[in-house]
């Protein structure tokens, strides 16, 4: 079974939600995740890296650039944060 790039990743945003607020943009997110939890941006890189070394045939891989990814974490976690707090 696949692994989760971001281990408990849904409670990683939710703090970071916490701390910055549910209207911060999506560049504060990002600088304060990488404060956070610098394992977990190390990791992102390293996985990205990863898919890039395997796709010698240049098909191309599910897993987007690290800031696209990072984007992408903040836009949903932006959308369950406000669930939670409405």
């Amino acid at each position: 079974m696949a692994q989760s790039v971001v281990v408990k990743k849904d409670e990683k945003v939710s703090s970071i939600f916490d701390l910055l607020g549910v209207d911060c943009t999506c560049d504060d997110f990002t600088k304060k995740f990488k404060e956070e939890y610098p394992k977990d941006w190390n990791r992102i890189n390293k996985v990205y890296q990863d898919h890039e070394r395997r796709d010698t045939k240049g098909k191309g891989h599910p897993m987007p650039e690290p800031n696209k990814y990072m984007e992408n974490m903040y836009k949903g976690g932006k959308e369950k944060y406000k669930k939670l707090t409405d």
